[in-house]
């Protein structure tokens, strides 16, 4: 019985060296009849657009588009080209899609351009926009045109996701920040959607693994969102995050999983806007900001790439899209990838901590005189075995062996980074959790033009997003507990329209419209052991027959947003934009323990951790805001900004909100953040090439908190807080000479409690920790590179080295529930990559053939990225009489990060 409890936890381990193999052989079938495919549909084609060079005209260029500072000094403060009729914006000539081309550029960027009809000649260079409406995809400053796999496609089909362009940046009233191929590059080529934020200001990062397979935790400015286990975030569940404009996020618990995007090989770009923003494009989610991963789009011509990666602990990858190119009209993309390998983490046995990962995609635009629809559609699942928190120190009544069923420590080396190893690891059969998630979201857009002169358009996106989390735990560190095994298989779906009208008139730009979601989410999770019985009864404890403590309840959410939002540009250089949004939450609770687990429900009634009857919550509120840019000069903009939202808090803890905390204590978090800032944009100056610089202050009142704690027995603590969040950010991109070029991102916080009780209010129990910092936000943070593109002879070369950087940030104190006043040390990575494109005849054509070499930790230095104070429940000191009182609680735990290692890469661009 005690095998056969197991079997569901372990299959999906047993199938990665089948379905790799599987993988293996098809994709590269696939891609083969591509390729194939394409070889017939290029033969009277016009054949693959050929990127720019450096020193050719850009998008920016053509006419109609806006003028960048540029020219001798004179120039610089010229008058501006005189304006169109209507509000310029960041278009120029054409009539913009909607104000979110200040504010939320990424969705103003899907609304319908204007497209010749279908005698009209398609362009045969990628770097010319069919009236002006094509632009770069990304804020990248510098083309790469030798390395297609660090530089996507610029020939995009109207109606294409594109990230904001570096004069839309200039002109917007938010902070944001764009992640593109070329930076991305420098989190490595196994990296997930977690890591590459890192690369933008303000974004701590943590989690337990090395690639994008394993669940990671991530705050912007302190403000946080993911799963890796964490504790001690404040808002943990309070940045959005989209795939191509469809919101992500678990509507009841608020939460993203990190490996919903495992493969960043995918993803053409990633937008950061930090804090709420406008009401256009925000979600239920957007306290800290939001975080817009864009995959590949289609273009107008047909191309496909393919990578393979390997790495340090037998990490592999295989990546590889395929892009139809206009078809009559249609465009289309697909793309995919696979990989596994192992944890740096080293068990006595030899065991690695394997992991997986694989995902697929697809897209397809269609265009016509009045506007676009578009279908698009992900599915990723990834996952991998979880190495335990280590403690930093040595424990002598921690050891590697744990303890006996008495709770006696069994004799041993002390499991410390001090003792058992840095990167140790407690052995398969003493310790092992599975953890895993899969994502599928599908959608569809459309973008009609409701007038001849399109001046009054309609948006509308229907979508769905469900998915599944799987982990499977076996805890022997204790011997034959009754909670050895933990099955836990939660799961979402939810549904939702967003739409919306836009009208430009003289003077300004008018938004109208909203969204509806409705989700379904399931918290089924068992503790049991095999050994141990239902009481009274002589069944044993199993996946459905939990002995110890269950759940299996039910949220259904729904939650309703109107806004109004204007864009008012009474002068060129000037743009006011007021927004005012509805929102009404409503949450509805049901436990259904017995549904999943009768005869638990029947025989085991008090380990139900849905102890209180059903309930319903109705919850609105008003959301006001108002964002302002003024174009000092052609080349210096000055911003700022102010935006209220409301969130709910979150559910679906073990004993949390409506199963073992009354509903009455669910209520609305209010986020007001405020930001005032300068950005400067110059282009081809010298030293001033294409340069991109922003700074801001920020501060942000976060108010009526619920914050979560779940401790290691499954129980859910909360407390209940205001924090206040203040300081700066900074980025820049630049390139100062020829094809030199350098990043750089900073940030500078203090973050504190203005309130934070645990407990009941007004109860001898509550405890008051006001005026403590907010834990796990680093008083600095840098990050930044440089790298530069030599030509030597036919093959392009391009040198690397980069640098991460965390300053002191505070830790959360376990054993008391509350921020503690301890620090953990700063810590710095220095990383360096080498990449050689080389130009081959191929299929006689022109190929590319790239060949990468990454180095990441180079000094290979040893540092925690999280460290918390524990409790003792983790390991089991806790209360045990076996154990010192001086050694049941207080001492410290950490995750350790990445050492040294390296990976090689080769691919090819067609």
């Amino acid at each position: 019985m005690l095998c056969m409890s197991y079997i569901n936890a372990e299959w999906r381990l047993d199938l990665i060296p089948a379905w790799t193999r599987t993988a293996s052989r098809f994709i590269p079938t696939l891609f083969l009849a591509f390729l194939l495919s394409m070889q017939e549909t290029q033969a009277n084609g016009p054949g693959i657009a050929k990127v720019d060079s450096l020193s050719g005209p850009g998008p920016q260029e053509n006419a109609g588009e806006p003028t960048s500072l540029r020219g001798d000094p004179e120039s610089w403060d010229a008058a501006a080209p005189a304006a169109s009729t209507g509000p310029s914006s960041v278009y120029g000539s054409s009539a913009p899609g909607s104000d979110l081309a200040d504010i939320q550029p990424l969705l103003a960027a899907n609304s319908p351009r204007p497209r010749p009809s279908s005698g009209e000649d398609a362009p045969t260079s990628a770097s010319i926009s069919r009236d002006g409406a094509v632009q770069m995809p990304t804020t990248n400053v510098m083309g790469d045109p030798d390395n297609p796999l660090l530089e996507p496609p610029t020939d995009l089909v109207p109606g294409a996701s594109q990230a904001p362009t570096q004069e839309q940046i200039l002109r917007s009233g938010a902070t944001t920040r764009v992640i593109d191929k070329n930076m991305a590059a420098s989190a490595g080529p196994v990296a997930g959607a977690a890591q590459v934020l890192q690369f933008s200001p303000g974004v701590n990062v943590n989690g337990y693994g090395n690639t994008g397979a394993t669940k990671y935790t991530v705050s912007i400015n302190g403000i946080g969102n993911g799963w890796g286990g964490f504790g001690g975030y404040t808002g943990g569940a309070s940045i959005m995050m989209t795939l191509d404009g469809v919101p992500m996020n678990n509507v009841s618990t608020g939460l993203w999983q990190s490996p919903a995007v495992p493969i960043m090989a995918m993803i053409s770009s990633t937008a950061v806007t930090y804090g709420p923003a406008s009401a256009v494009g925000r979600w239920y989610d957007n306290v800290g900001g939001m975080v817009e991963f864009t995959p590949i789009q289609p273009t107008e011509h047909a191309g496909a790439d393919v990578n393979f990666t390997y790495g340090s602990f037998n990490q592999k990858l295989m990546t590889a899209d395929y892009r139809t190119g206009d078809i009559h009209g249609w465009s289309t993309v697909i793309s995919g990838g696979v990989g596994n390998g192992n944890d740096f983490r080293m068990s006595p046995d030899g065991f690695r901590s394997p992991s997986y990962q694989y995902a697929i995609y697809g897209k397809t635009i269609k265009n016509f005189n009045h506007g676009d629809i578009s279908f698009g559609a992900w599915y990723a699942d990834a996952g991998g075995y979880r190495p335990t928190i280590l403690p930093v120190g040595a424990n002598p009544y921690v050891t590697v062996n744990g303890q006996t069923a008495a709770g006696l420590p069994i004799a041993g080396t002390p499991y410390s980074q001090a003792t058992s190893g840095y990167y140790s690891n407690l052995s398969y059969d003493t310790w092992r959790k599975l953890d895993s998630q899969s994502t599928q979201i599908a959608y569809a857009k459309q973008n009609i033009y409701l007038d001849d002169d399109k001046k009054t358009t309609l948006h509308n996106m229907l979508f769905y997003n469900g998915s599944n989390r799987f982990h499977s735990r076996y805890y022997n560190f204790y011997e034959n507990k009754k909670n050895a095994y933990e099955y836990n298989n939660p799961s979402e779906s939810a549904f939702g329209d967003q739409i919306g009208l836009t009208k430009v008139l003289p003077y300004n730009t008018v938004d109208v419209g909203g969204y509806y979601i409705s989700s379904t989410y399931n918290s089924r999770n068992a503790f049991y052991n095999p050994n141990y019985f239902l009481p009274g009864t002589s069944i044993p404890g199993g996946e459905l027959t939990p002995n110890s403590k269950y759940r299996n309840d039910y949220w259904n959410q729904t939650d309703v947003a109107v806004y109004l939002q204007d864009t008012i540009e009474p002068i060129k250089a000037l743009q006011i934009v007021p927004s005012i949004r509805y929102d009404v939450f409503t949450t509805a609770y049901s436990m259904n323990a017995q549904e999943q687990f009768p005869l638990a429900f029947q025989y085991n009634p008090k380990n139900n951790q849905g102890t209180l009857p059903n309930a319903t919550r109705h919850l609105s509120g008003v959301e006001p805001s108002i964002l302002l840019n003024l174009e000092v000069t052609r080349w210096l903009a000055l911003y700022g900004s102010y935006s209220e939202t409301y969130q709910t808090d979150a559910v679906g803890g073990g004993g949390g909100l409506f199963q073992a905390i009354p509903a009455s204590y669910y209520g609305l978090s209010l986020a007001q953040y405020a930001i005032a800032g300068a950005k400067t944009h110059f282009e081809k100056l010298p030293g001033l090439n294409n340069m991109l610089f922003g700074a801001n202050y920020f501060w942000l009142r976060y108010a009526n908190q619920a914050i979560n704690i779940t401790n290691f027995a499954g129980d859910s603590i909360t407390g209940l807080g205001t924090s206040i969040y203040q300081g700066g950010d900074f980025f820049l991109d630049d390139n100062p000479v020829g094809t030199f070029h350098l990043f750089m991102n900073g940030a500078v916080e203090n973050a504190v409690y203005k309130s934070y009780v645990t407990g009941t209010p007004g109860t001898p129990q509550a405890v008051s920790y006001n005026g403590r910092h907010v834990p796990y936000v680093p008083s600095v943070m840098l990050s930044g590179g440089i790298y530069q593109v030599q030509q030597i002879g036919k093959v392009s070369l391009r040198t690397s080295l980069w640098f991460i950087f965390n300053g002191e940030q505070y830790v959360f104190n376990n054993n008391i529930g509350a921020p503690s006043n301890q620090t953990m040390p700063q810590y710095y990575t220095l990383n360096a990559s080498i990449n050689a494109a080389v130009p081959m005849r191929l299929f006689e054509r022109e190929r590319i053939i790239n060949f990468n070499l990454t180095l990441l930790n180079i000094t290979d230095l040893n540092y925690n990225g999280y460290e918390y104070i524990t409790s003792g429940g983790y390991y089991g000191t806790a209360g045990n009489a076996n154990v010192p009182a001086a050694y049941q609680a207080g001492y410290l735990l950490g995750y350790p990060g990445a050492p040294f290692t390296i990976y090689g890469s080769i691919g090819a661009s067609f």
